[in-house]
């Protein structure tokens, strides 16, 4: 969240775009770098933040801190700020479940998957979590510029698993996005332009783009 209102009045208005949106889709939602809004509060032995909590009373959103079967796939979300030892309560949930029906399985987590050289430890950690447990699909974020970065791709495999990271454009005027056809298993790119468009100073509003993104369920 990055606009000039304070961030508890961003998350109001997220949070009512994200309910809008559940009223037609169901939605899964994890937390990010700049979602620290209002306060963090026990949950699932674990703390997460409230207003998160609150879009979680919604029938039809897995909110953040969640381990829940929806149709025929089990999906998993993880708050960004909790500890390796905390994320492992929805980790093991999901891995348990999954082998319990066998049907497919995916995480999101907001940092992306990376080894190497030049890694953060976040993205580290995350290479960790995605070798260790081995969902269906793991869903990223936070790198704006991953899939348009040499070497990368919004779609990569790694071992068993499926890391979608559909990157952002500041500059335009609707979200990118991946679509998984959940019947057939196949997986689209979404996006405005295939070629990075430098950030240089731009600022990004989510509120307007998850307003885009609302209108297009709403058509």
């Amino acid at each position: 969240m990055f606009a000039s209102e304070n961030r508890l009045e961003q998350a109001r208005e997220i949070a009512r775009l994200v309910r809008e949106l559940a009223d037609i889709v169901p939605v899964a939602v994890c937390s990010g770098n700049h979602d620290d809004a209002g306060r963090l509060v026990s949950h699932d032995r674990a703390s997460v933040y409230q207003w998160f909590i609150d879009l979680g009373t919604h029938r039809n959103i897995i909110t953040d801190g969640s381990t829940r079967k929806l149709e025929n796939f089990i999906v998993t979300t993880v708050p960004y700020h909790c500890s390796k030892e905390h994320t492992s309560i929805w980790f093991d949930r999901g891995s348990t479940i999954r082998k319990q029906t066998g049907i497919p399985w995916i995480i999101l987590h907001h940092v992306p998957a990376k080894t190497g050289s030049g890694v953060s430890g976040e993205e580290s950690e995350a290479a960790e979590v995605l070798a260790t447990y081995r969902p269906d699909y793991f869903v990223s974020g936070h790198s704006h510029s991953f899939p348009y970065t040499t070497g990368q791709n919004w779609n990569q495999k790694l071992g068993e698993s499926s890391l979608l990271v559909p990157g952002q454009l500041l500059e335009a005027s609707f979200p990118n996005h991946i679509k998984l056809n959940t019947e057939s298993g196949e997986l689209s790119w979404h996006t405005t332009s295939e070629t990075w468009m430098p950030e240089d100073g731009l600022y990004d509003h989510l509120v307007l783009k998850l307003a885009s993104f609302d209108r297009l369920f709403s058509r």
